[in-house]
């Protein structure tokens, strides 16, 4: 069995508890403007003509973004980083991109991971047929969950499609016994204004099964690669999200999970 990923991040210790090796699937459906990992994008294997400084120089070479991955590699890696995990109690991550679109890989590799005693979390936008959703969150320790715009009309002018299959899929996770993270990009006018921070807050208020609230506030450092893929960064004259703001937002979200975190 294969799959097409654009990283893999060992050490990581900002997809979950511990330290973690974290898997960066290739494929999304959702075209957030903000979406800082552009990569992702493209379910195939992409050749990409860059520059490379060297003095006054600029040589030119070509970068492949995304390579095949078998799940014995996959394994092979979560291995090697085991005493890491046992340590820390850390695990792998399954990101992307949106991992469910190469669903049948990402269940393979958490039933094997499962069978190794690794800890196993999935970083998912929701946005996947219920029934794939279901299966996948149910072979998982740990779901980490985008909320990004609670009026669907909004979230399809920033994101590219409906959030209906998202909500609904967030209510089939609080129904589950999975323990669950929620991420919430935080953009100036888009996903921080007053009514969608509310909606958002709607919702969360009486859920259970939350962990975590993680704040991730917007920042520059994805045009570079917008740039090198020879893609349209709407957002490049945005400036990184403003530290007050950002501590304003965790007061409000303080009592709703016993974590609220900042960038994590």
């Amino acid at each position: 069995m294969k799959a097409i990923i654009f990283d893999i991040r060992s050490f990581s210790v900002h997809d979950g508890p511990g330290i973690r090796t974290t898997f960066f699937f290739k494929a999304c459906p959702l075209r957030c403007i903000w979406c800082h990992n552009p990569e992702s994008h493209y379910p195939g294997i992409q050749k990409v003509a860059c520059t490379h400084k060297m003095g006054q120089s600029s040589v030119p070479y070509v970068k492949q973004v995304g390579e095949i991955i078998t799940l014995n590699q996959a394994i092979s890696k979560a291995e090697a980083d085991r005493l890491f995990y046992e340590e820390s109690g850390g695990g792998i991550t399954l990101s992307g991109g949106e991992p469910l679109m190469q669903a049948d890989f990402v269940m393979a590799l958490l039933d094997a991971a499962h069978q190794l005693d690794i800890h196993t979390a999935v970083d998912t936008s929701g946005y996947a047929p219920e029934s794939v959703f279901q299966e996948v969150i149910s072979k998982t320790d740990l779901v980490l969950f985008d909320l990004k715009i609670m009026e669907d009309a909004q979230h399809k002018k920033f994101t590219g499609k409906s959030n209906r299959l998202i909500l609904e899929n967030f209510k089939l996770l609080m129904r589950q016994k999975t323990e669950v993270i929620i991420r919430i990009p935080l953009i100036e006018n888009i996903t921080d204004t007053t009514q969608n921070l509310k909606a958002i807050r709607a919702i969360l208020k009486g859920t259970k099964a939350i962990q975590r609230i993680d704040l991730l506030p917007y920042h520059q450092t994805a045009y570079n690669k917008y740039n090198r893929l020879d893609l349209i960064y709407s957002l490049k004259q945005l400036p990184n999200y403003p530290i007050e703001k950002q501590q304003q937002i965790k007061t409000y979200f303080n009592d709703l999970a016993p974590v609220v975190s900042i960038g994590a």
